[in-house]
Formats: structure tokens, sequence, C-alpha cells
């Protein structure tokens, strides 16, 4: 029994006439008949009652028609998933974000997903630039975005935009747009900083900044997640130089951002070697996103 077999007499079951069913389906008669008949002893069942005027399905036959229908039903759904799933359409991907990717590309990367692809399913982990390396080297992520170009062949990554750093206040300091001129204006502040290794390339972004001022930073605090530094910011437990896009999204805090001259990047990353179908579409999707950033503001 193959597919063939069951597509002809389907096609005898609808027609109930052989030789109208062998014109449909481009087979000549008898031929069709020998398949029919092959069927028949195969699976020990007589599926058509007929002679020389009639033909009908015989109530063995009819069930048959009816599950083989189902059964064709759900092969050619498998079939288009199978067909979704290898192009991307239908899948999951869990992406590792900092948490300024939140307050820039994100969320845009995420809608148009959504928008193209409803049926990919997205896991998203908020996750420290020192800890996403080795989330990728552990399949605990596909995908991340981080602030690190990595020369490391078992990856690759793909700029996507890079912005101002920011020195942020609490928004009634006395430093603001009128007053700002250099971050050496706060070399007597306490600040609230990542703990990140200075040795990566975020860590002397961000030493940078202070060399720039001519002197080491005090650091009251330290914490991995914006957030959490924005609102110890806002408490006024210290200062802090963030990303600039985290203005974006912080307009209900009482924080000031003023802009630095120094730069950072915004990368993507993944693995070398990843072949999920879902990936080459996050990558499109994510430099189609930076389009619809407000880079004038980074």
């Amino acid at each position: 029994m193959d597919l063939r077999q069951l597509n002809y007499f389907l096609g005898v079951a609808e027609e109930l006439h052989f030789s109208r069913a062998a014109e449909k389906l481009f087979i000549v008669q008898p031929a069709l008949s020998r398949h029919i008949q092959q069927l028949e002893e195969e699976i020990g069942v007589t599926l058509f009652e007929r002679d020389k005027r009639n033909v009908k399905l015989t109530p063995a036959g009819s069930y048959f028609r009816d599950e083989i229908t189902r059964l064709q039903h759900q092969l050619r759904y498998i079939i288009e998933q199978t067909q979704r799933i290898h192009s991307g359409s239908v899948g999951a991907i869990r992406m590792g974000h900092p948490g300024s990717a939140l307050y820039s590309i994100l969320p845009e990367v995420l809608s148009m997903m959504y928008q193209r692809f409803p049926d990919v399913k997205m896991q998203l982990t908020e996750i420290a630039e020192v800890e996403l390396v080795a989330a990728l080297l552990n399949h605990e992520i596909d995908v991340g975005f981080t602030r690190e170009v990595s020369t490391d062949t078992r990856f690759r990554t793909q700029l996507l935009f890079e912005e101002h750093f920011a020195l942020v206040v609490p928004s009634d300091h006395w430093l603001n747009e009128s007053t700002f001129e250099s971050i050496v204006q706060c070399k007597e502040a306490g600040f609230i900083l990542p703990k990140i290794e200075m040795d990566v390339n975020y860590g002397k972004l961000l030493n940078n900044v202070f060399d720039q001022g001519g002197f080491r930073p005090k650091v009251v605090y330290h914490s991995n997640y914006g957030a959490t530094i924005l609102r110890l910011v806002e408490k006024k437990l210290g200062l802090s130089v963030l990303p600039i896009s985290y203005r974006q999204g912080s307009s209900a805090l009482g924080v000031r951002f003023l802009k630095l001259p120094s730069m950072t990047q915004l990368y993507l990353i993944w693995r070398s070697e990843d072949t999920n179908p879902v990936l080459p579409h996050i990558l499109e999707i994510s430099q189609e996103a930076v389009g619809y950033l407000s880079l004038d503001d980074l």
C-alpha cells in the first residue's frame, strides 16, 4: 500500500465510476482497476461492490474512505507545518539582552516578529553582559544583544547601532543641560556602576569615560541591571553612567540624562554553527528595526 494507491482509491470513491475516475487521475482504466484490486487484496477487504453498470462502496469501503480522507488532511497539515518549521515561520528562539535593549531596539524587534511570524515563540532573558557569552555556550539562549564585539570563531556578531553614554543624575541635581560641562564636575560624587571586568570592551569604554575626566569613580553600589541603577539614582544614592538609550523609557523616573562624548555600540551575537531556522529572521528584523530608532537621540 502506498499513497498513490490511496489517492486512486479516493478518486474512485468520489466518482463511483472507474472510467471517469481514471480520466481525472490521468491513468488508464485497466491499470486503475488493478491498483484497486491490489489494495483490496493487501488489506483483505472488498472496498467496492461493482458490476457492469454500477459501482458503490461497501460499508468497509465507506469507513476506509472517511479515515483515509481524514489522514490525508492530517498529512497535508504535517507537510505544511514541516515546511513552515523549515522556513522559520514556526519555531522558538531564546533571546538574552541587557536592560538597555528594552529602552531601545528590543520592543520594535518583538513587535515586528509578532506581526510577521506570530507562531514563533520568543523567550526573553535579561542577562548581565558578563554572563551572556556563557549562556550562549551552554545553549541557555540562542541569540543575544551585547555591547561586546567577539573575535571568538565560535560566535558571530552583527553591529546594530552606536550611541552616546550619558551621566545619569537625580532630576533635581544641580547639574543640568545648562551647567554641565564635563564629568570631571562629578569627581567627588559616589557612583552606581555595573560590576564588570575592565578587560572587556564595555568595561574599557566605561573606564575611558572617567579617564577623560581624569579621575577614578568612587563606587558606592554595584549593579548589572540598568533598571535597578536608575531607581537608585532616583533615590539620590549615587550617580551613574549608562547608555543614553535608557532615557527613552525613563520619563516617569526622577532622573536626568546628560549626554557624554563617549560612545558605545550594540551588537547581536549568536553561535556560528547555529542552524535554528528562526535565527535569520531575528537578524534581518533587528537590522530593520534600527531604522525605527531615534538615533539622533542616542
